[in-house]
């Protein structure tokens, strides 16, 4: 395992720690039991694999954030079935208070539209996203925000 897949499992454990500021919810609830693939790539040779839960993969570190977005743009629209996200090493995210970046590489992550969906749906019947900003909710959810829209409503 190289360094840089070894320091990204340690992130992934930790952002599967429970946590009393999120109400005990982990800040990704599923990511210690998925099936994770890491990759180290280049930004421009991002293809997916079916048959992980997760792949991310470790992009060059000289990419300006606004680059590295528009590449997952590109990604987003290129792979109907999957939904990519950055995680930059210079841009720090949170929810509820609690740092959600790696700090240290610049990621894109794929996962699977249809599992995501599910996933998101389930978390939707629990107060976990009462925990997210709205802004990061829409940037997060993305299409699945009218779900999150609907449960807002009916409280």
């Amino acid at each position: 395992m190289s360094e840089k897949e070894a320091y990204i499992r340690k992130w992934i454990g930790e952002v599967s720690e429970n946590r009393p500021e999120l109400g005990g919810f982990a800040v990704c609830p599923y990511a210690q039991n998925s099936k994770t693939l890491i990759v180290e790539t280049t930004i421009d040779d991002i293809v997916p694999e079916p048959g992980h839960d997760v792949i991310i993969f470790i992009i060059e570190d000289f990419w300006r954030p606004d680059q590295v977005m528009k590449w997952v743009s590109h990604y987003n629209e290129k792979f109907q079935y999957y939904k990519f996200f950055e995680d930059l090493s210079s841009r720090d995210t949170f929810i509820g208070g609690v740092k959600t970046n790696n700090e240290k590489y610049n990621l894109i992550l794929c996962q699977s539209k249809k599992k995501l969906s599910t996933i998101r749906k389930k978390l939707l019947q629990t107060d976990y996203y009462t925990y997210w900003t709205e802004d990061y909710l829409k940037e997060i959810l993305g299409d699945d925000f009218q779900y999150a829209e609907k449960i807002t409503d009916e409280e």
